[in-house]
């Protein structure tokens, strides 16, 4: 634990300042997600059914920092901290910036099993949940 924290200290400035930005809004959205059913908090998450599409002048690097920076958190995390939880967070820091997203909610059925998944793209660029997305139907998006 005395690395770990020590890793979180050596990062720059800029970027953990992202990285305590990321671990408190995922604190929210966490208890948001325990607190209220989806029906309630699913208009917040844009317009749903509209697909954003990119636009030039896009800060990459912006969002590679606020994707880097949910990875660091899900690590220091003491709550539950999957891909829900990260597209959210992420959508929020984004918003926050002004960068347009799209929220996609996917389930796919295995072994007598449902599962889901969330992602975050910003036009054809992932934020996060990029791992295994195509496996998975997609049943709802938000702008």
């Amino acid at each position: 634990m005395k690395y770990a924290f020590y890793k979180i200290i050596t990062i720059s400035s800029s970027e953990r300042k992202l990285f305590f930005e990321a671990l408190f809004v995922s604190l929210c959205v966490r208890i948001m997600l325990i607190m209220f059913p989806f029906k309630q908090y699913s208009h917040k998450l844009g317009e749903k059914g509209k697909v954003y599409k990119k636009e030039n002048g896009i800060d990459l690097k912006l969002i590679a920092n606020i994707s880097l920076a949910i990875k660091r958190a899900v690590k220091y995390s003491l709550w539950r901290n999957k891909c829900l939880e990260q597209a959210i967070t992420a959508k929020k820091m984004l918003k926050k910036r002004n960068v347009k997203t799209t929220i996609y909610f996917g389930v796919r059925k295995t072994e007598n099993k449902l599962e889901a998944h969330a992602w975050l793209k910003t036009g054809d660029d992932f934020v996060v949940g990029e791992k295994n997305y195509e496996t998975f139907t997609i049943v709802a998006f938000y702008t």
